[in-house]
């Protein structure tokens, strides 16, 4: 079976999120900060007249942002929200098949936030849940 991943880098590595949670990637706006939220909330931007959540998605992740106005946004949709998603920049969709991601299952491994790890064309991809790191989570709802 099938399946497609938008693949992006943050902090030099590549990371991937199904498809089907993206509504859109855009490049990095202006963000409104808000006082009072966790540290990896970076604020509200305006997108078409809506006001969508930010969450740095290094921060999230517990690893070291990079920062800069170069960044992409994922839009994800979460609960019947959208929510944006800063990394570093992505880079590609991908087709590829569920069969890679069957070695090793780092949700097992106690990765809340993982869900698989594949080797792509020499190159290591972490799938990312995106329900899983976001649940929970008051700007999520």
């Amino acid at each position: 079976m099938s399946m497609q991943l938008v693949v992006f880098r943050l902090c030099r590595e590549e990371y991937a999120v199904l498809v089907e949670k993206v509504r859109e990637v855009i490049n990095y706006l202006p963000i409104t900060k808000l006082p009072g939220k966790p540290d990896y909330f970076e604020g509200v931007i305006n997108v078409r007249g809506k006001t969508v959540p930010v969450i740095d998605f290094a921060a999230k992740l517990g690893l070291p942002g990079a920062g800069g106005a170069d960044r992409q946004i994922i839009i994800v949709e979460h609960r019947n929200k959208e929510i944006g998603l800063t990394v570093d920049t992505v880079t590609e969709v991908i087709q590829t098949s569920k069969d890679i991601f069957a070695g090793l299952d780092v949700t097992e491994a106690g990765g809340q936030n993982l869900r698989k790890v594949c080797n792509f064309h020499d190159r290591i991809i972490v799938l990312l849940d995106v329900e899983q790191m976001l649940k929970g989570s008051a700007l999520a709802g």
